[in-house]
This record gives C-alpha cells, sequence and structure tokens, in this order.
C-alpha cells in the first residue's frame, strides 16, 4: 500500500534474503506490469515491490509467487502522506491509496501472505527480521540480524538519500524533479519523514477525512481502522 512503509520493507526483504540465503542469486526490483514479470529470471530468487497491478500482471503474481509480502496503514495517513510529501491533490492521493489498498486486501488473507500492519511500528521492530528470515526460507545469524536491523535504521537511510545524487543507480524525474535509486527505490522524498501515527487528525480536513472513510469503509473495519 501507498505510504505504508513498503520501500522500508521492500529492502529489508531483499537484504535478509541475500545475508539469508548466501548460495542463492537473489535481485530486488519493481514491477506494475506484466512484461516486467514475465522477464524476471527463474534461476533467480526475485524479490518484487509493487503497489498495484493490472489484471492480468496481478494473475501472474498470484499463479508464481512463492511469498507475499502485504504493508498496510491507515488509509487516512496514506493519503495524508501522499500529499504532504509528493504533492499529489486529495483526489489524486485517495485514487492511489484506494487502489493499493484493494490490491492489498486482494491477496491479505492468501496462505502464502505475511501481512505488515504500519501501526505495529514494523520498521522499528527487530523481530521484523525473524519475521522476513521465516518468509524467505533461509537462516540469519545473530550477527547478520543486528547488522540488518542496524542499517534499517531511520538515520542510515537519511545519509543514504542524502547521497542519492552520487549514485549510478540515481534517476531523475524530471517533470517533478525527484530523485530515486532505482536499485533501493529511495526517493528524495522519503527524507524527512517522522513516521508519525495519526498525523491526519491534525493535517486532514475533518470534510477529507470523511470522505475516505465513506469511500474505503468497508476496507477500514476489514483491518481494523473504523469500529
Amino acid at each position: 500500500m501507498y505510504a505504508s512503509g513498503s520501500t522500508w520493507l521492500f529492502n529489508a526483504a531483499r537484504d535478509t534474503a541475500v545475508a539469508a540465503l548466501p548460495e542463492q542469486r537473489v535481485t530486488g526490483l519493481y514491477a506494475e506490469t506484466l512484461d516486467v514479470l514475465r522477464g524476471l529470471d527463474p534461476a533467480v530468487l526475485n524479490v518484487v515491490k509493487t503497489h498495484h497491478l493490472p489484471q492480468d500482471a496481478t494473475n501472474f503474481m498470484a499463479l508464481n509467487a512463492t511469498r507475499i509480502l502485504v504493508s498496510i496503514r491507515d488509509p487516512r495517513d496514506a493519503v495524508t502522506s501522499l500529499m504532504q510529501h509528493m504533492g499529489l491533490p486529495f483526489a489524486m492521493a485517495l485514487q492511489w491509496v484506494e487502489r493499493s489498498g484493494a490490491f492489498c486486501a486482494h491477496f491479505a488473507r492468501d496462505k502464502r501472505a505475511e501481512l505488515f500492519v504500519y501501526e505495529s511500528w514494523f520498521t522499528d521492530d527487530p523481530a521484523t527480521f525473524d519475521r522476513l528470515e521465516a518468509a524467505c526460507g533461509g537462516s540469519l545469524g545473530t550477527q547478520a540480524r543486528a547488522e540488518l536491523f542496524t542499517q534499517s535504521r531511520r538515520s542510515v537511510i537519511e545519509a543514504k538519500i542524502a547521497r542519492l545524487e552520487e549514485l549510478p543507480t540515481m534517476w531523475r524525474n524530471e517533470r517533478s524533479g525527484d530523485l530515486v535509486d532505482t536499485a533501493t527505490h529511495w526517493h528524495r522524498h522519503h527524507a524527512g519523514r517522522t513516521g508519525e501515527v495519526a498525523r491526519w487528525a491534525r493535517l486532514l480536513p475533518e470534510e477529507a477525512a470523511r470522505v475516505i472513510e465513506a469511500r474505503m469503509a468497508d476496507w477500514m473495519r476489514r483491518f481494523g481502522y473504523l469500529a
């Protein structure tokens, strides 16, 4: 789901697989079309990040995925984050969150799925790497687990983002001016975040919050965001 810690989870999952499966070649990429998924090397452990896929690509993923990691967040906070950090207008932010939320809900009950809830602070919990270790089927030693957690701290990530322009894998969005590292998918707009929960209550107009609740009421009840 957009703004749910998905980039953090993508990097943590890929790095865990690399450390836990030293004999296995691991790659990480972003996919939003069937062509990208069809181009994956079946001899490689492919860690794929996506927010949503068209139906043909969704069917392909459902058929071929070994494990599915799903991250979700209160839609009111997710919309607020997209508006605040990416400059999206409310209607577009809601559309992105609604669509990615529906995609996550589709797979959340799959027997291969592992659900990561933003409000559980999984990005700051060392036990998340135990869950990722189990998901990839490998084995992490105590030192490797500690190193993975250290490298996933916000201060370390902020330092990486500060050096984006120096990276050979950097790409600049000429329309928005945003920078992204195509290897990690950290964007410049990921910098300066606080991870605050319930930010929407002080930043989102009440009318906008009610629109989100009306549009996503069933989804929010299913995942415990509405009574």
